[in-house]
């Protein structure tokens, strides 16, 4: 096996990480003509140095937190929730690892009932999520367009909150958020978004993060 390859420089702030031609072996190269993806990877568990598909990208999440993240899917289907299946199958495609065991069966699990005649007649009905109807296009759209308005609003007041420590509402907040921006939403349905968004967030953030204990805590801070 001979030594790693002489160590490269990237430009700009990806100078401060190695390449993969840096710290791979002959091995890891050899594998990486055949599939880039797998030569990488192999490098990862031997080096700790993981890196993306683009050329040049490193993934700096730790695989404990990656595994932690992956358990918040695991849990989702679970408990119903087949899309998290995907959800899940496209996080180890953004950082470049192999599907654990419980996800490489549960896939193919479901692949296989769909792929045989007279079980399921749609891919809807294989991954699926109860807040993301698939079977009704209209539905489906108009569920999207909650999560993506939802996502902003709750982004935006974050930073309205941030920016201002005298708020310690989140009625507030909110309402400041929205005299500041248009969102075609009034409050009632702004706060039932931001509340769904932060719903979905607390299973993968511990739930002191969420928008509603950080205002509790700057209440107590402020009496």
């Amino acid at each position: 096996m001979s030594k790693p390859a002489a160590p490269t420089r990237m430009k700009g702030w990806q100078g401060l990480f190695p390449s993969f031609e840096s710290v791979s072996d002959e091995s890891e190269r050899d594998l990486a003509t055949l599939e880039p993806a797998w030569g990488k990877a192999a490098a990862f568990f031997r080096t700790g140095h993981r890196f993306g598909h683009k050329s040049g990208s490193m993934r700096c999440m730790s695989l404990v937190e990656v595994h932690r993240l992956l358990g918040v899917f695991r849990k989702r289907y679970e408990e119903g929730n087949t899309l998290s299946l995907l959800q899940a199958v496209s996080m180890c495609a953004e950082e470049n690892l192999p599907l654990p065991q419980w996800l490489a069966e549960a896939f193919r699990t479901s692949m296989d009932g769909f792929l045989q005649p007279g079980k399921v007649h749609s891919l809807d009905d294989v991954f699926a999520a109860g807040n993301l109807p698939t079977k009704s296009a209209k539905k489906a759209a108009a569920a999207r367009l909650d999560w993506q308005l939802g996502g902003k609003i709750w982004h935006d007041v974050w930073d309205v909150v941030l920016a201002d420590e005298t708020l310690i509402s989140f009625d507030s907040a909110v309402s400041r958020t929205l005299a500041a921006k248009e969102y075609g939403v009034g409050k009632t349905k702004a706060k039932s978004l931001i509340s769904m968004i932060e719903k979905s967030q607390s299973e993968f953030l511990n739930k002191d993060a969420s928008l509603s204990a950080f205002l509790t805590k700057r209440r107590k801070l402020m009496t």
